[in-house]
């Protein structure tokens, strides 16, 4: 939704009129989303097994789309941006049978399964890294634009890195998603609790658990002397990272481009069931760039992440350095191109 919401922020200093389709999980991320109208959609998981579940989804889908092609119609929309996930599908098929001119932008470093079956039919393909894998033969247009991102990015962007002092405070900022803050709390807490003394003092932590997990994860730390702020979400996650000296972090695409445009060193846990490997490929970008290192989930004990902690925790030189690194990585102007290729669809 993210990067959604950044091109619907930028159409909307052109002047333009911005209607979001989306689903009811959608629907929860659309606070501060700068549209004129939302349209609820219905729409399924299209990886469902059984003959039921397979109809059910269907339907769903097929109610997505006679909505979407309806408000399409109704509100005289010129083109149509989808970025991925089975929540677009309705928007961009419906876009397909009513011949408008439309857009994929895919944020991952692999194309994901909506977009890839949207992309042979698509005017623009855009995408977010560098590389990207699994595009079929299309007709239109293949453009890096990197990921938009919001403009409280943008603006946490313009907080310069302040690298620690040897013996001052050091600000650790984890966050793992709705599927790794579970992982990060029994990982990462135990492995910063068995730190040396002197540098645990200086530990200032800011981790998203789940509420389920909030009294264990907080026990552990207060058993360690470590100052720890704890909450399920954190609304502010743009700031907090341009606070932080070193992010822990899952590499799905918001995460790796807010983490390269704000600029901050990290270790990248990629999410080990993601479709086609794709948070392991994301996250290449910042570590062949110098900015952060790599843990693999299924090597993700306390043992090994406290291991991989230590020296870049005790050096303020590279934390410094990797900082620089991420910054250098970051995309710019990408909501701005990504608007500029829509824009050329309009005067087509």
């Amino acid at each position: 939704m993210f990067p959604a919401q950044s091109l619907a922020e930028e159409a909307k200093t052109r002047g333009w009129r911005v209607i979001l389709l989306t689903d009811e999980r959608g629907l929860r991320y659309t606070d501060g989303f700068p549209a004129d109208r939302i349209v609820l959609l219905e729409a399924a998981n299209p990886n469902v097994k059984g003959p039921v579940a397979k109809a059910q989804m269907a339907w769903a889908m097929f109610r997505g789309l006679r909505t979407a092609r309806r408000a399409l119609k109704q509100e005289k929309i010129n083109a149509v941006v989808g970025f991925g996930g089975y929540p677009s599908a309705p928007g961009l098929f419906a876009a397909r049978t009513l011949r408008l001119p439309f857009a994929v932008h895919e944020q991952n470093a692999v194309l994901g399964r909506v977009n890839r079956r949207a992309a042979p039919g698509a005017d623009i393909v855009a995408h977010g890294f560098p590389r990207l894998d699994r595009l079929p033969e299309m007709k239109g247009q293949l453009v890096e634009t990197g990921n938009p991102v919001r403009d409280a990015v943008r603006k946490a962007a313009d907080i310069p890195y302040d690298a620690p002092r040897p013996s001052g405070v050091l600000r650790v900022l984890i966050f793992g998603g709705s599927q790794g803050a579970a992982l990060f709390g029994r990982v990462f807490a135990p492995a910063l609790a068995s730190l040396p003394d002197e540098l645990r003092a200086r530990l200032e932590v800011t981790h998203q658990v789940p509420e389920a997990d909030r009294e264990t994860v907080a026990g552990v730390y207060e058993a360690a002397g470590i100052r720890a702020e704890l909450a399920p979400f954190f609304t502010d996650l743009p700031e907090r990272t341009a606070k932080s000296h070193y992010v822990i972090s899952r590499s799905g695409a918001s995460s790796v481009t807010e983490i390269a445009v704000i600029g901050r060193p990290a270790l990248l846990v990629p999410l080990g069931i993601a479709m086609d490997d794709h948070q392991r490929i994301n996250a290449e970008t910042l570590v062949a760039a110098g900015a952060a290192d790599l843990l693999l989930e299924a090597e993700a004990t306390p043992e090994k992440a406290a291991a991989m902690l230590l020296p870049r925790l005790n050096d303020p030189d590279w934390l410094a350095g990797a900082a620089n690194a991420a910054r250098s990585v970051a995309p710019e102007r990408a909501a701005e191109k990504l608007a500029d290729l829509v824009a050329a669809l309009l005067e087509d």
